[in-house]
């Protein structure tokens, strides 16, 4: 994303168009070095970046919770730094190859290049955190890094576990994903001061949203492909993540349903021989309709958490952020 990109941006973001601005000229200074290798490095991260959605959110947040002071887009940085970071380590743990329809940077530069790149985006984040005096905000990030780790760590001591429940899904979903939306809102709330709200109205939405996020996300491995999304589907069931609409369709299957799948999850899945099949399978058993539901339950109970605040542009853009994580499921189902 470049200036002239942001004139285009939809309206939630319009509305804090000179934030992100700000932040993307904040990203250019950090996303170069005088290192070739990160620089190089640096220079393809910035050439297709992601949406901003986090640090979109906690700018909104900001603005709807009072009036924020001029440290804000520095948050707004270090979120988007964190994230950044998460998905680079996230495509080494997960061997992914392709993000946003291009190699992952470990895919291009290996493992070591990757692991050492994130490590310097995180540190970064915290940096320009304490340089301006931010604790509050760094004590915020710092919980939600370590809850992202946690997470991960979940998720691999949990791989092809068929009898993962729903619950210890939510869990780990709140690590990996949720906790850091709730923190982005949480970090606006308080630098806008909270004047209409407190802190955790804004916290509780975010984790609502982001719990919703995930779950989408999941149910894509199933209902979209890989050109519309810009990465493998069927990457999940390859690896053995088990995800909600799995967990729903095989909670929902007869026996002999649940055994070929199983047989497929465990021992002899191919994906050009099978992949319809499974896909079939979790359509069948409700997977696709329960795990969008879901979602749309989460999205409502995250805009209960705001409809105390006084009504403003800032708020309503947030519940339109929100539907439009759901709606985005909607709009890639094949």
């Amino acid at each position: 994303m470049n200036r002239s990109d942001i004139k285009k941006l939809p309206p939630i973001q319009s509305l804090v168009r000179e934030e992100l601005e700000l932040l993307e000229g904040r990203l250019q200074e950090i996303l170069s070095s005088d290192v070739p290798l990160l620089d190089h490095i640096c220079r393809y991260l910035n050439e297709k970046p992601g949406k901003r959605i986090r640090p979109t959110v906690l700018f909104l947040a900001a603005r709807s919770a009072g009036t924020p002071d001029g440290k804000l887009v520095t948050a707004g940085l270090a979120v988007e730094l964190v994230h950044t970071a998460t998905l680079i380590h996230d495509d080494i743990i997960d061997d992914h190859r392709v993000r946003r329809g291009r190699p992952t940077v470990y895919a291009r530069w290996g493992a070591d290049a990757a692991t050492l790149t994130g490590d310097y985006l995180y540190s970064m984040a915290f940096a320009r955190l304490a340089e301006a005096g931010m604790y509050d905000v760094m004590n915020i990030l710092a919980r939600v890094t370590h809850d992202m780790s946690v997470g991960e760590l979940l998720q691999l001591e949990l791989r092809r576990n068929l009898d993962l429940s729903e619950d210890r899904y939510m869990d780990m979903i709140y690590r990996k994903t949720a906790s850091l939306f709730s923190a982005s809102c949480e970090s606006g709330a308080l630098l806008g001061g909270e004047v209409n709200g407190g802190r955790s109205a804004y916290s509780r939405f975010g984790k609502n949203v982001g719990f919703a996020f995930q779950i989408v996300d999941d149910l894509f491995d199933y209902i979209a492909s890989d050109t519309l999304i810009g990465k493998p589907t069927a990457s999940d069931f390859t690896d053995g993540r088990v995800t909600l609409p799995f967990i729903t369709a095989f909670r929902n299957a007869p026996e002999a349903a649940r055994r070929r799948v199983t047989e497929l999850f465990t021992e002899t899945f191919d994906r050009e021989r099978h992949w319809d099949e499974v896909v079939r399978f979790v359509e069948s058993y409700g997977g696709v309709d329960y795990s969008l539901q879901r979602a749309k339950h989460f999205i409502e109970r995250a805009k209960g958490h705001l409809r105390d605040i006084t009504s403003s542009p800032e708020r309503d853009a947030l519940f339109t952020a929100s539907d439009y994580v759901v709606e985005r499921a909607y709009a890639f189902y094949r």
